[in-house]
């Protein structure tokens, strides 16, 4: 365990302010993810209403331990930026159990999905319950998984961001699975066991979700639609934001050939939504759209696996991790997000409305969001559909003109981190008054 003091500290104390623990299961910093971007905001919210100390349980993955002992991690990539509104920052590892077949009669067992089950959390629950001894007014759980795995500890209030619905993320994962053929046996066994699995983790999230909204001071979703999927009186709607940019990198109006078009994937593609997005996109949407437009190329942006490293060929490059998002964006024509898997609601959309991009989206990719497709962006779901909104696009400067101009403003309106970080403050400082 490692405990790191780097952040805004002096000023005087106010007994009105909150002491508030955040429990996280990631570092926030660098904001190269949705979630590290939630994460981070959803902190600087915290601190409108109070001083807060944050615990991450880092995973501790192959690559991210460094020269420590057993309990520690790496901080190379996870330390506050000395801006950040974090009063004390503590490390705890928490390391990968299992994921193989033994893994499945502990899984089995404990009635916990596998996310939870296959991780030691023994540290964690030691770190946690010690932490609280210093007595907080307000603990803030990051995900569902870290308070299933610590379960109900302290007497202070409580609110989960539950970030995602992760049945219905999982639900959605499944219906897009496809049966590899029969004559592969080892594939096919694996396909029906692995759905078997997850048709028992879809109960189990479900399960886990109402324990959490039965025990929990608050619960915070993303959208409406996952509010009233959830239910519950205790339930708050935080959306994701973007911070509006001052000078946007977009250029719907920029001549685009007649033959051709860039298209613009961003999204960390070792997220399994992502890698199936990308996949969907190269293989399905793509041969058709070059019928019309032989030169349009793809760009995949975001740290990538094997799998959608495989992808690139002549029209499609495939970029990795990069230092600077706008870039990628300046240069795209297009940006799209083809999910057909996941929940919550998309920052990269935010993002791309921010800029004034052009979007082509599935139905899920803007789940969540207020968009109406023809106005704010192109809404599409099969492979043909999707190509032709890319072409339409392409072909009509005047149509990605008033479609951005459309998207800024409602992100601007609704969707900005600096409104959004209020509201986060308001309801801890509401739910403790009510303690």
């Amino acid at each position: 365990m490692l405990e790191i003091r780097d952040s805004l500290n002096g000023g005087e104390d106010d007994d009105s302010r909150l002491r508030i623990l955040c429990v996280a299961d990631e570092f926030p910093w660098p904001e190269r993810t949705g979630y590290k971007i939630r994460l981070a905001n959803m902190l600087r919210g915290l601190a409108e209403a109070g001083s807060v100390d944050l615990i991450i349980l880092h995973p501790g993955e192959e690559g991210a331990l460094g020269d420590l002992d057993s309990n520690q991690v790496s901080l190379k990539d996870g330390i506050a930026p000395i801006n950040e509104p974090v009063e004390r920052t503590l490390v705890v590892k928490v390391s990968i159990a299992t994921s193989s077949l033994r893994g499945v009669l502990p899984w089995l067992a404990s009635g916990l999905p596998r996310r939870v089950v296959w991780r030691d959390w023994s540290a964690a629950r030691v770190a946690v319950s010690r932490e609280l001894l210093n007595g907080y007014d307000l603990i803030w759980w990051s995900q569902l998984d870290t308070w299933s795995a610590i379960g109900a500890v302290g007497n202070a209030p409580s609110i989960i961001d539950f970030v995602d619905l992760e049945d219905q993320k999982m639900r959605t994962s499944r219906k897009a699975q496809e049966r590899p053929p029969l004559r592969d046996l080892k594939a096919s066994m694996r396909f029906v066991i692995v759905r078997e699995m997850d048709r028992i983790d879809i109960r189990r999230w479900r399960r886990a979700q109402r324990r959490a909204s039965l025990h929990a001071d608050g619960v915070i979703v993303c959208s409406q639609k996952d509010s009233v999927a959830l239910g519950g009186e205790k339930t708050y709607v935080i959306p994701n934001g973007y911070v509006t940019p001052e000078n946007p990198v977009g250029h719907p109006e920029r001549q685009v050939d007649q033959k051709g078009g860039a298209l613009v994937f961003i999204g960390l593609q070792t997220y399994e939504p992502n890698i199936d997005g990308s996949r969907f996109l190269v293989e399905r949407v793509l041969p058709i759209l070059q019928e019309s437009r032989p030169d349009v190329s793809i760009r995949i942006v975001g740290r990538a696996d094997t799998e959608v490293q495989e992808l690139a060929r002549a029209s499609v490059e495939v970029i990795g991790e990069v230092e600077s998002i706008e870039a990628e964006l300046a240069s795209a024509d297009i940006s799209v997000v083809p999910l057909r898997i996941g929940g919550g609601t998309r920052i990269k959309i935010l993002e791309a409305l921010a800029h004034r991009i052009p979007i082509v989206t599935t139905n899920l990719g803007c789940e969540g969001l207020p968009l109406v497709s023809g106005v704010h962006c192109e809404i599409a779901d099969s492979a043909k559909a999707f190509a032709e909104s890319c072409d339409l696009l392409l072909g009509d400067a005047g149509k990605r003109i008033e479609m951005a101009e459309a998207g800024a403003a409602l992100q601007g309106e609704h969707f900005e981190w600096v409104l959004i970080r209020s509201r986060v403050g308001q309801i801890a400082r509401a739910i403790c008054e009510k303690k």
